[in-house]
């Protein structure tokens, strides 16, 4: 392999092996400053490589080096640029879903103690008693609607104490395993990491898992099942939430992080955007893998511990 570094003093390569294998004469290292961006290889009869083809050949090579470099820059320049424009327009989410959020609320909470109160009259219960459930049902998954409004439009990190990760999934687990039991579906848990999360990361962790389980829970039908694991990878925490259910159409998976993007009829499209918002804010990543179960729908979440 031909190896060209700064120790040379960046000077043409002529004569290596590795060069006469593929028929080259010359390599004219490709590089600005101490980074090196490749190189520019030669062919022709020593005879046509005179002193001024050489230096021609070393010009050219600086050239080449500079347009690479600029591309490069270029590139980097336009990356953040989108990460600004990116992150502008998420704060301009933020803000009207905290608007919105605060102004549905307290109604919110005025109908439901109506009709609460309403059902403690037994003639009006005896009556309506139908219709003032669906009033406090409704009620209660718009204030869930509500409240990850809300949790999107947070930007302050709130702090906790530090927990391991299993006592952090099987807390998170467990207030979802009377909803599971309701429709039939089986939580497992397979937990190979004890590792210690920071009181700062806690909290995220616990926002982005309770969204998955949430999402799985929808997506599974009953009598299916959702699969949590935590393993440690290469100093990196690996916690994953799969369901048994139809899984996520190619068609979409683009858009799924995308805040208020939703294929359901009742939802906010938000709790996968809280979802990779979390992550994000505690220096992890979350992705879309591939189900192992050969079908349903597998997150990952990804953490350096």
């Amino acid at each position: 392999m031909l190896k060209i570094s700064h120790r040379s003093n960046w000077e043409q390569v002529e004569g290596d092996p590795s060069l006469g294998e593929h028929d080259f004469q010359l390599a004219y290292p490709l590089h600005r400053e101490d980074r090196i961006y490749g190189a520019l290889l030669i062919e022709g009869s020593p005879a046509s490589l005179t002193s001024e083809a050489r230096a021609v050949l070393g010009v050219l090579a600086g050239q080449v080096a500079i347009a690479i470099e600029d591309y490069h820059l270029v590139q980097e320049n336009v990356r953040l640029e989108r990460r600004v424009a990116e992150g502008e327009h998420l704060a301009a989410l933020g803000q009207m879903a905290a608007t919105v959020a605060h102004e549905i609320k307290n109604p919110l909470s005025a109908i439901k103690s109506i009709a609460q109160v309403m059902r403690e009259d037994s003639e009006m219960n005896l009556e309506y008693a139908r219709d003032l459930s669906l009033i406090v049902g409704e009620t209660d998954r718009l204030s869930q609607s509500v409240t990850q409004l809300l949790s999107f439009a947070r930007t302050q990190k709130p702090e906790s104490m530090p927990l391991k990760v299993d006592e952090l999934i099987r807390s998170v687990v467990g207030l979802f395993k009377a909803s599971a039991s309701q429709q039939n579906i089986n939580i497992t848990m397979r937990l190979e990491s004890e590792s210690e999360l920071p009181g700062g990361v806690v909290p995220a962790m616990r926002d982005a898992l309770s969204n998955l389980l949430l999402n799985a829970l929808q997506a599974t039908p009953a009598g299916g099942k959702v699969l949590v694991t935590a393993t440690v990878d290469s100093d990196h925490l690996l916690v994953v939430v799969e369901d048994s259910g139809p899984g996520i159409s190619a068609s979409v998976q683009q858009r799924i992080w995308e805040p208020f993007f939703t294929t359901k009829q009742r939802g906010t499209g938000l709790g996968l955007a809280i979802v990779r918002k979390r992550m994000e804010e505690i220096g992890g990543s979350a992705k879309l893998g591939l189900s192992h179960n050969g079908g349903g729908a597998r997150f990952e979440l990804r953490l350096a511990v």
